[in-house]
């Protein structure tokens, strides 16, 4: 499973185990991305719980919320994941801005080229991809982490 890095810089709340982390996550994207896809048996084959592990995980941890067939995170759990493990995929965001401006440079440096005959060395097909690739980190690439947990297979298979 995809296994995030914990870096717990201040003293603050601490989660003992990656499967609770990618059980928080895993819940989360299936919330936002796949509305009813958070089913007891295929958490438990997707993380590599034990179907007791997995309801005291959701039960007693204290950051989910079961009602009736929804699976939800509480304030404690939505908290942890805004400050704890989202943030390692904020990492993208600057990245992204800066291949989405540089494809701008580009296309604005093509068209003077194309129109007003000024030399330029960046073709616009190199200006579209900068800016798809911009857009591809900065808007998919929780989608993209979405659709890798939901393919991989436990470790214990």
């Amino acid at each position: 499973m995809l296994r995030l890095i914990h870096v717990n810089k201040k003293k603050g709340e601490k989660l003992k185990g990656d499967k609770l982390r990618d059980l928080i996550l895993m819940v989360y994207l299936n919330n936002k991305y796949d509305k009813d896809k958070n089913r007891i048996p295929w958490l438990k084959e997707k993380l590599g719980y034990s179907t007791g592990g997995l309801y005291h995980a959701l039960d007693n941890s204290g950051y989910f919320e079961r009602v009736k067939d929804e699976i939800r995170l509480t304030e404690k759990g939505t908290n942890y994941l805004n400050k704890q493990i989202l943030p390692q995929f904020a990492f993208f965001n600057p990245i992204a801005y800066f291949l989405i401006i540089l494809g701008f440079i580009f296309l604005y440096q093509w068209y003077f080229w194309t129109y007003g005959h000024v030399n330029t060395i960046i073709p616009w097909y190199s200006a579209l991809f900068a800016i798809a690739i911009g857009v591809f980190f900065r808007f998919f690439s929780l989608r993209l982490t979405h659709w890798i947990m939901k393919m991989k297979r436990t470790e214990s298979q």
